[in-house]
């Protein structure tokens, strides 16, 4: 597949490097060639020193044969008007990285795939998005639904603990035919595990259920998790336009706070956010008198949003020592990651993994309707829907000899969710949530075409 990425910052090059260890046919367009330098000594790629939006260079290098057409610098009309040229000079796809809200609502985005852009996106609202999910149920560090909740389906990944009820029990003795929950992946320090039937849970993993949403309540229970309170009072560090999402999104009965250092910006937050519920502070997050002055001790969730990757860990670090329970961390360095991760930060959140999670959809073949990086677990869950005649209906699950790098964990059929296990029947139309690590995803995909 040809992929053209306008834009070598950070979302572009985490795209490059996403589509390149997949040995697609991979072009990189930026103004800067000291970033490009770095990218092509790397990988296996091409780049070109251009503006985008020249249509003599978007010809020479061959758009009209591109598969994507992705836009991703920092500059919004830029990345529109490069996406709209590269979809009249004949891109099949193209997809633009936004900052305007009003891009997506329904009437723009037809307006946008006439004049040749098929899709925007905001990486703020995506990130603020998994934020509040979050936050919204602090026990869980994710918390994902297939098929925007329609099928009662959940992914859940929960940090368990001594106190965990399901320790050093094999897995085939915990989820029988009638179970109420699948364990379809476990993050082990820096392992990644699509589980087996022999394999447990141990202390301090990350254990990715899949489960009937009526169930959340049971997991959290034998998680050893009915310490966590409900979220009322929430801190945000930082006022980016993530914050801005964030404040935004959080339910009107929480009570934010808002700590920013930059005084000019926090008169303009009091102009964006109009909402009682939310106050802006101007002062330093890191300074610990201030977060006692603001009852850091009787808040229930802390969220770093600078954008410091270091200070967010820091600062979350500390709000846990002062008994926060929930905390959430926006790391724009995603080699920080694992280290954070070993530090038990809580949720982690890389706006540049959950746009390209979104983006990647849309170079496989099979119908895929959602994709999400589990980021810390180095995994992806999608959703597929199975095409007429294709494999993935042909056989019971245990007969279909899966690829051992992917999981299925249910099925959302007539809008109904079910669990998966080796003696499902996958029907034609049915949107089947799979889990996969590696290059798992790409193999899998071909059991639905």
């Amino acid at each position: 597949m040809k992929i053209i990425i306008a834009g070598a910052g950070r979302v572009g090059t985490h795209l490059a490097k996403l589509f390149a260890r997949e040995n697609h046919n991979i072009i990189v367009l930026d103004e800067n060639p000291e970033k490009l330098n770095m990218l092509q000594v790397n990988y296996d790629l091409m780049v070109k020193v251009m503006s985008p939006t020249s249509i003599t260079g978007l010809k020479e290098i061959g758009v009209a044969h591109c598969d994507l057409f992705i836009g991703v610098t920092p500059d919004e009309d830029l990345n529109i008007n490069c996406c709209m040229m590269a979809g009249r000079l004949g891109a099949k796809r193209t997809v633009a990285r936004v900052d305007s809200v009003e891009y997506l609502s329904k009437e723009s985005q037809e307006y946008f795939k006439e004049m040749g852009i098929s899709s925007m996106f905001i990486p703020e609202m995506v990130a603020a998005k998994e934020i509040v999910s979050s936050v919204e149920r602090s026990w869980a560090r994710m918390w994902w639904e297939p098929d925007n909740g329609e099928g009662n389906l959940a992914l859940i990944g929960v940090k368990v603990r001594q106190d965990c009820q399901i320790l050093n029990i094999p897995l085939k003795n915990l989820t029988q035919k009638d179970a109420t929950y699948h364990v379809v992946a476990i993050k082990r320090g820096s392992d990644t595990l699509i589980p087996h039937g022999e394999d447990t849970i141990m202390p301090f993993d990350l254990v990715y259920f899949m489960t009937d949403k009526r169930n959340q309540d049971f997991i959290r229970q034998i998680c050893g998790k009915n310490n966590y309170t409900k979220v009322e009072d929430v801190i945000i560090m930082g006022g980016g336009t993530t914050a801005v999402f964030t404040a935004q999104l959080l339910p009107g009965n929480m009570n934010i706070k808002i700590i920013e250092q930059d005084i000019n910006r926090c008169y303009e937050l009091n102009k964006q956010i109009t909402s009682s519920n939310v106050m802006v502070i101007h002062g330093d997050g890191r300074d610990l008198s201030m977060l006692r002055e603001e009852n850091v001790d009787d808040t229930d969730a802390f969220i770093a949003l600078t954008p410091n990757s270091e200070i967010n860990i820091i600062s979350c670090l500390t709000a846990k020592k002062m008994g926060v329970n929930k905390t959430v961390a926006m790391l724009d360095n995603i080699n920080f990651i694992p280290m954070a991760e070993s530090l038990d930060i809580g949720t982690l959140i890389n706006k540049q993994a959950i746009s390209a999670s979104n983006i990647y959809r849309m170079i496989l073949k099979a119908d895929v309707s959602n994709v999400k990086s589990l980021m810390v677990a180095n995994a992806d869950v999608a959703e597929f829907t199975a095409a007429p005649g294709s494999k993935i209906t042909k056989k019971l699950i245990k007969d279909l000899k899966l690829p051992s790098t992917a999981t299925l964990g249910g099925l959302i059929r007539n809008g109904k969710g079910q669990l998966i296990n080796g003696m499902t029947q996958v029907n034609e139309g049915d949107k089947v949530v799979a889990i996969c690590i590696d290059n798992g995803m790409k193999a899998l995909a071909a059991y639905f075409d």
